[in-house]
C-alpha cells in the first residue's frame, strides 16, 4: 500500500504562542504526572487544556505529543500515528511497527491491532530506560470507538513503567482498568477548576501579556464572572482593544447569562468590530480546519489571504501556528463563525474547498467537504474510485463512515459502492449481508449495461463462497465473470479471477485444474508474488505434508517478524500447519498452533477464524486420547458449530462434526457419531469439497472398524480412497489402505492383507509417511 501521509504538526509540540502566561502553579500541577501511571486532564472547550500542554512539554522533560484528531477514529490511523509520534520524540527506538502499518493490505480482513500494539510495547520496553510522558491531546475524539478505547487501556495497564499516561479530554474518560488503577492510587486526576485562572493570573495576564493595565478589581471582576474560563479573556482584551468598551465593567455590564453566553456575545462584538474584508475572510476561511494561503485564496476566489492570515496572526484573532506553518482558529471560535454564515454561503465554500484537496490528491479532505456541503453526488462519484484505496489500505472505518454518511438514493446509483459495501460486510463475516449487497451491484450493473460492474458484483459474491468453502456456488459466479472480463484492458482483474478459481478447483479437490488456473494467473501477472497460502493447501490436499510442513514454518517465522495484518479464513499458517501437525500425530505442535490460530482470530475480530482453530484445538485434544483432552475435544467442537450457525456457514461445520463424530464413538455411541458423520458428508458432498468428505469417510470407517463393524467399514474406506484419488492425495489412500490393512489382518483375510500392506507400505516409502507407524 501507499505509505498513509502523517501530519507532522500533530506529533510534534507545537510553539508556545506570544501572548501566553507560564502560570506556575499550573505548571507544577502537571509535571506531577511523571509520577504517576496515568493522569487525566478533564476540561471543556477554551479552558487552556492544549495550552498547559505546550507548556510542560517545553520544559525540556521526555515527551511523546499525540494530538489526536476526529479522522483518528480508524484504528490504523490512530496506531500509525502513535508510533511516528514515538519515533520523532524517540529517533533512537527500535523495532516501532512503523513498517507493518504501512504495508498492512486490508482488502482481506481487519487490522490485527492487538498484535500491532504487542509490537509497539515490546518496543518501548527494550528501548525506553527514562520516565517519558505519553500526550494524548483531544483523546475524547477517539474514544467513543471502542476498539481504541480498550486499545488505549490495554497500552495504559501493559506499558514500561517508565512510560506514563496523560491523557486532555473534554468528557469524562471511561476505561476498563481505570477503577483498578485507582484503587492503587497511580492515576492523578486534574480538572478545569486547575486550569482556570485565579484573580492573580488574570491580572499578570492583562499586564504582562496583553499589556493592558487592569485598574483595581477588575481582575476580581473578570473572575467572578467568567470563573476564570481561559477562552474569555483574549476576547475580553479584543473587545478593549478595539475601543468597544472602556472598562472591564462596561464590557461586563449587563451579562447574567451562562459562559456560552457570554462568549457568544464577545465574539460577536470582536467580529462586528474588525474591517469588512476581514469580517469576510474570517467567515470562509473557517470552512477549513488548517488554513494556508493557497487554500484560502481558492475557497475564497481572491489572491489577498496571505496578508489577511498575517493581520490574524498580529492581532491575535484566535488562530495558532502549528509546526508546519499554517493557521488553525480555536475550535470553539471557529465553530462559531460557522454558524455565522447561512446554508447556501457555507455550502459553496465548502464545495470550493472540496474541489481544492481533489485537485491536490487530497482526497480525504475533499470527501469531508463535499460531505459537509451535502453534494452527495459528488462525493459518491469520487468514493466511486477512492473507496478501493481505502479499502486496500485498510481504513475500513473511514470507508465505512463515508458511506454511512450518504443516502440510501444515492448508494442505490453506484454499483461500486455497493460492492464496497459487500466488501466491508465480507470482512466483518456478515456473509448473508455481503451477498445482498453485492447482489444489488450485479442486478445495478445489468440495467446498465456495464459489464466491468457485473464482473466485479460476481467476484464479490464468489469471494463469499469462497471464505465458506463453498466452490460449487462458486464456480459458476466466477466463470461467469471470467467471460465478462475476456476482452478487456483489466488483465489484473482476469488475474485475480484465474486466482479465485484455482482457489475454488482446490476446494472441490481438483488440483491439478487448480495449478493450471494459478499457472495463467501468474502467466497475467508475473510480476506478482505467488500466492503462498494457495500453494501451501495445494501441498497439503496432495499428501505432500513434509513439503507443506517446512514451507509454512519458514512462513511462520516470517510472520512472527513481520506480522500479517489481515485475517485469511481457512488460508491462516497457524491453522494450516495445525492440521498437517495432527495428520503427522505431532499432538502438542497441533494444539499449540491451534491455540495462536484461534488467539489470532479474537485479536482480528473474526470468527471464522477463530472457528477453525476452536476445530483444530478439538483434533489435537482427540488425538492426545485422554479422557479430559476427548471432554475438552467436545466442548470445542460444539463452541465450533455453534458460531458456524450463527455465521450461517453450514461447509464450516464439516469438521466438527467429523471431530464430534469420533468423539462420539470412543465414547461408546456408535450411532450418535455415524449422524454426525453422515451428516458432515452430505454437507462436504453438497459443497463439492471431495476432500473434507473423504476426511470424514476416514474417520467414520476408523470408528466402524475400531467397534468390529468391518463390512460397512470395508465399503466406507474404499469410497474414501476413490475420493483420494480424485484429489490425487496419496496421504490419503495411504490411511485407507493402512485400515483396510487392520481389517483383513483381523479378519485373516491374508490375500487381501498383503496387498493393503504393499500399498500401505510403497505410500510410506515414496512420500514420507513412516509417522502412521510411531505416532497417535
Amino acid at each position: 500500500m501507499a505509505a498513509t501521509p502523517i501530519l507532522r504538526t500533530r506529533i510534534v509540540p507545537p510553539p508556545i504562542g506570544g501572548r501566553t502566561l507560564i502560570r506556575r502553579r499550573v505548571l507544577q500541577t502537571l509535571q506531577e504526572a511523571y509520577r504517576y501511571r496515568l493522569t487525566l486532564l478533564h476540561a471543556g472547550a477554551g479552558y487552556g487544556k492544549s495550552t498547559a500542554l505546550q507548556t510542560l512539554a517545553a520544559q525540556n522533560a521526555p515527551v511523546i505529543w499525540y494530538q489526536v484528531s476526529a479522522e483518528d477514529n480508524d484504528p490504523l490511523l490512530f496506531l500509525l500515528y502513535l508510533c511516528h509520534a514515538t519515533r520523532v520524540a524517540r529517533p533512537d527506538l527500535q523495532g516501532l511497527p512503523i513498517v507493518q502499518l504501512e504495508a498492512w493490505d486490508g482488502r482481506q480482513g481487519l487490522l490485527p491491532s492487538s498484535e500491532i500494539l504487542y509490537a509497539y510495547l515490546n518496543a518501548l520496553s527494550q528501548g525506553l530506560h527514562e520516565h517519558t510522558l505519553l500526550i494524548l491531546d483531544d483523546v475524547h475524539l477517539v474514544l467513543q470507538n471502542d476498539e481504541i478505547a480498550l486499545l488505549i487501556d490495554r497500552l495504559i495497564g501493559s506499558a514500561p513503567a517508565e512510560l506514563h499516561f496523560f491523557l486532555a479530554t473534554r468528557h469524562p474518560v471511561r476505561l476498563p482498568g481505570l477503577a483498578y488503577w485507582r484503587s492503587r492510587g497511580e492515576v492523578l486526576d486534574i480538572d478545569q477548576t486547575t486550569l482556570a485562572f485565579s484573580p492573580e493570573e488574570i491580572g499578570e495576564l492583562f499586564t504582562e501579556q496583553f499589556g493592558y493595565e487592569l485598574a483595581p478589581g477588575e481582575a476580581e471582576n473578570l473572575f467572578r464572572i467568567t470563573e476564570g474560563w481561559a477562552i474569555t479573556l483574549p476576547l475580553i482584551w479584543q473587545s478593549l482593544r478595539s475601543g468597544l468598551s472602556h472598562s472591564v465593567g462596561e464590557a461586563l455590564a449587563q451579562q447574567h447569562a451562562s459562559l456560552k453566553d457570554l462568549f457568544e456575545l464577545l465574539a460577536q462584538d470582536v467580529l462586528s468590530t474588525q474591517p469588512e474584508d476581514v469580517r469576510e475572510f474570517l467567515l470562509a476561511a473557517a470552512t477549513l480546519e488548517s488554513m494556508t494561503p493557497p487554500a484560502c485564496d481558492y475557497v475564497r476566489q481572491a489572491n489577498d489571504s496571505a496578508a489577511l492570515l498575517a493581520y490574524l496572526q498580529r492581532q491575535d484573532l484566535f488562530v495558532s501556528v502549528q509546526a508546519d506553518g499554517s493557521l488553525r482558529f480555536h475550535p470553539v471560535f471557529r465553530n462559531f463563525l460557522r454558524q455565522r454564515t447561512d446554508k447556501a454561503q457555507r455550502y459553496h465554500w465548502h464545495r470550493r474547498a472540496a474541489e481544492y484537496f481533489q485537485n491536490r490528491g487530497e482526497l480525504d479532505d475533499a470527501v469531508y467537504h463535499l460531505l459537509a456541503s451535502e453534494h452527495y453526488a459528488a462525493a459518491a462519484d469520487l468514493l466511486d474510485s477512492f473507496g478501493f484505496d481505502l479499502l486496500i489500505n485498510g481504513r475500513l472505518d473511514s470507508l465505512a463512515s463515508y458511506l454511512d454518511a450518504l443516502p440510501a438514493a444515492v448508494l442505490l446509483q453506484h454499483p461500486a459502492l455497493l460492492c464496497y459495501l459487500g466488501d466491508l460486510a465480507r470482512l466483518h463475516s456478515r456473509f448473508d449481508e455481503a451477498l445482498n449487497w453485492y447482489a444489488q451491484a450485479e442486478s445495478l450493473s445489468r440495467e446498465r449495461g456495464h459489464q466491468q460492474g457485473i464482473a466485479r458484483a460476481l467476484r464479490g459474491q464468489a469471494r463469499v463462497y469462497l471464505d465458506t468453502v463453498r466452490p460449487a456456488r462458486a464456480e459458476s459466479l466466477l466463470q461467469q465473470a471470467l467471460r465478462l472480463s475476456d476482452g478487456t484492458e483489466d488483465r489484473d482483474a482476469q488475474a485475480r479471477l484465474y486466482k479465485l478459481l484455482a482457489e475454488n478447483r482446490l476446494n472441490a479437490g481438483k488440483t491439478e485444474e487448480a495449478e493450471e488456473y494459478h499457472r495463467m494467473a501468474e502467466i497475467l501477472r508475473r510480476e506478482r508474488p505467488p500466492d503462498a497460502q494457495l500453494q501451501y493447501r495445494v501441498l497439503l490436499r496432495t499428501g505432500r505434508l513434509h513439503e507443506a510442513r517446512r514451507a509454512l514454518e519458514q512462513r511462520a517465522e516470517e510472520e512472527r517478524l513481520n506480522p500479517v495484518l489481515t485475517p485469511r479464513a481457512h488460508r491462516e499458517t497457524q491453522l494450516l500447519l495445525s492440521i498437517i501437525y495432527a495428520f503427522m500425530g505431532e499432538t502438542t505442535l497441533a494444539y499449540e498452533s491451534a491455540l495462536m490460530g484461534t488467539s489470532r482470530g479474537e485479536h482480528l475480530d473474526s470468527p471464522y477464524v477463530t472457528t477453525v482453530g476452536l476445530m483444530r484445538q478439538g483434533h489435537a485434544l482427540l488425538i492426545r486420547g485422554d479422557e479430559a483432552g476427548i471432554n475438552t475435544a467436545r466442548q470445542r467442537y460444539q463452541e465450533a458449530i455453534r458460531l458456524s450457525e450463527e455465521l450461517n456457514i453450514p461447509r464450516l461445520r464439516v469438521e466438527a462434526m467429523m471431530g464430534l463424530g469420533r468423539v462420539y464413538a470412543v465414547q461408546g455411541d456408535l450411532a450418535t457419531a455415524q449422524k454426525f458423520a453422515l451428516e458432515g458428508i452430505e454437507i462436504a458432498s453438497r459443497s463439492g469439497d471431495e476432500w473434507i468428505a473423504s476426511l470424514v469417510r476416514i474417520m467414520l470407517a476408523g470408528s466402524l472398524t475400531l467397534a468390529g463393524r468391518y463390512e460397512p467399514a470395508v465399503e466406507w474406506l474404499r469410497r474414501a480412497r476413490h475420493g483420494f484419488r480424485e484429489c490425487s492425495d496419496p496421504f490419503g489412500i495411504t490411511v485407507a489402505n493402512l485400515w483396510l490393512s487392520l481389517i483383513w489382518f483381523r479378519q485373516q483375510e491374508q490375500a487381501l492383507l498383503a496387498e493393503s500392506l504393499r500399498e500401505t507400505l510403497a505410500g510410506c516409502r515414496e512420500h514420507g509417511y513412516d509417522f502412521l507407524f510411531a505416532r497417535p
